[in-house]
């Protein structure tokens, strides 16, 4: 009688056979299985704390954290000193700051508690309590009123009338002043408030600005502040190294009915202190090779992408990657080989422990290098010796086995940090860089067309360079918002975060 079930092995070797393909397939389920529960589930972020090892609880070890004395061995004895630590008196919060205004409310005694009960001499005032609290004042919306007044010669009237100009605006004829356009663009790009919510807030205060009106102000703030995003990128073209990114974003377009498409934006950043985006309607190559068509014979730092190799080779850039990126893979299959991925991650440690002591050191490039290759040389061959090595924890369909085929065959470009001490030995800033992409996109979900995009690309490069140089960026804008459309061009670099910065110390 015919069967529709598979076919029973009719020796040991097809046995055996069907057996390793079972065991294979069972444990890329077991695989697949503990990476959706992590996703739904666990925590995103990758911190790795590993067990405890046997050996630490072994008995002799328990007489070392108790300080017993070991049976069978003489007592040594040495003199420790150390430097105790002074506790501050307080209850150890933060001080308020002593730039904010303050308002001073004087809570005086009656005046028959100012004369001595005993003697009826008037107590003198030998000094004040003084208790301070932060107080909050909710949003304080106010018209500026500009009054000209206007002359004109009576005896004169083809003279014309005289008044005096106006000061620059951000938007010309519009209603909304630097303080409040700033306040928007913050609340947006940086606090990731979609606009309609931002119309709802308005309203509390009784004031009606439709997003619609909002959105218009912003492409129209979007012409002088691509400028300015110009000569950033002309900046950022001359650094000693670039670090490159993507990541996704939805986009209303009118060519393709009730369905976003799909977009990304390209983040570099130049020598981690100016970052420029770039909107781009595909993850192609073209993106990178465009953007860096005159950045040549230079450092890049990325993950494995392979858009990026394009690029390399053209412009004859050495091309660094990202340790952070190959770690990822390892740290997402600790479910499955727990043993094996612990020890990987622990070699990979040692090279962070090398940069957490140059930067905690302040070590200067040269310094650093040395360093490197006194610590993070030896940590790296560990890897890849464990990696070359990895026994038998390895199946054929194991993931694991796809971490480690990353990594060895990008190892020439995961050990190019040891040429300079200027080079990082991840991209967790640029990484850092898109991280309000992301949080925004769990706000307002989509950009409003490709053109609404690409102003998202203007605002983002500022905002992020702002934060790489630790400039209040509604401080920024509130500055450079009525400068910048009547700015000179051959100056507009001027008004860069970072030249902006300069000019204010």
């Amino acid at each position: 009688m015919a069967t529709n079930g598979p076919a029973i092995p009719a020796t040991y070797d097809e046995l055996l056979a069907a057996h390793q393909a079972l065991q294979a397939d069972y444990h890329d389920l077991k695989r697949q299985l503990a990476y959706l529960k992590r996703v739904i589930f666990g925590q995103k972020r990758e911190r790795f704390v590993p067990s405890v090892p046997e050996e630490q609880m072994a008995l002799d070890a328990l007489f070392e954290t108790a300080g017993a004395k070991m049976p069978g061995f003489a007592e040594s004895k040495e003199t420790i000193t150390y430097d105790r630590r002074k506790p501050k008196k307080g209850h150890g919060r933060n001080p308020i700051p002593d730039d904010l205004h303050r308002e001073q409310h004087v809570l005086d005694v009656p005046e028959t508690e100012k004369t001595c009960s005993c003697c009826g001499a008037p107590k003198k005032h030998i000094g004040d309590d003084v208790t301070e609290e932060l107080e909050y004042k909710p949003a304080v919306f106010f018209v500026n009123q500009y009054v000209r007044p206007k002359y004109a010669c009576p005896k004169c009237p083809d003279n014309g009338i005289t008044t005096a100009p106006m000061p620059p605006r951000p938007i010309d004829k519009g209603v909304a002043g630097p303080g409040l356009l700033s306040y928007i663009l913050v609340s947006k790009y940086v606090d990731h408030l979609p606009l309609y919510r931002l119309q709802q807030m308005f309203m509390r205060y009784n004031i009606h600005i439709n997003r619609s009106t909002m959105a218009g102000w912003i492409a129209e703030l979007c012409n002088p502040l691509e400028a300015i995003c110009r000569a950033m990128k002309e900046t950022l073209l001359s650094s000693f190294l670039i670090q490159a990114d993507e990541t996704t974003l939805k986009v209303l377009d009118d060519t393709v009915k009730d369905k976003c498409v799909l977009g990304y934006l390209w983040p570099y950043v130049g020598d981690g202190k100016l970052a420029v985006f770039e909107f781009r309607d595909s993850r192609s190559h073209d993106g990178p090779t465009d953007f860096l068509s005159t950045f040549t014979d230079r450092y890049l730092l990325s993950d494995g992408y392979a858009g990026y190799n394009d690029v390399v080779k053209k412009q004859r850039l050495t091309h660094l990657m990202c340790w952070a990126h190959a770690r990822r893979k390892f740290f997402e299959q600790k479910d499955v080989a727990p043993d094996f991925v612990a020890t990987v991650l622990e070699h990979i440690k040692e090279l962070y422990k090398v940069e957490l002591e140059a930067a905690e050191g302040k070590l200067g490039h040269q310094a650093r290098l040395e360093l490197r290759k006194l610590k993070s040389v030896p940590a790296l061959e560990k890897i890849k010796s464990l990696l070359e090595n990895p026994g038998k924890v390895i199946l054929p369909k194991n993931k694991i086995a796809e971490a480690i085929a990353y990594t060895l065959s990008h190892w020439t470009q995961l050990t190019k940090f040891l040429e300079d001490g200027r080079l990082p030995i991840d991209n967790n800033l640029c990484e850092n860089t898109i991280r309000p992409v992301a949080l925004g996109r769990k706000n307002w979900l989509f950009a409003g067309s490709p053109e609404g995009a690409k102003r998202m690309a203007i605002i983002y490069s500022l905002m992020a360079t702002c934060k790489l140089n630790d400039i209040n960026p509604y401080e920024y804008f509130y500055d450079i918002l009525p400068k910048a459309a009547s700015y000179p061009a051959k100056k507009i670099a001027d008004l860069t975060p970072i030249n902006w910065k300069m000019s204010k110390s």
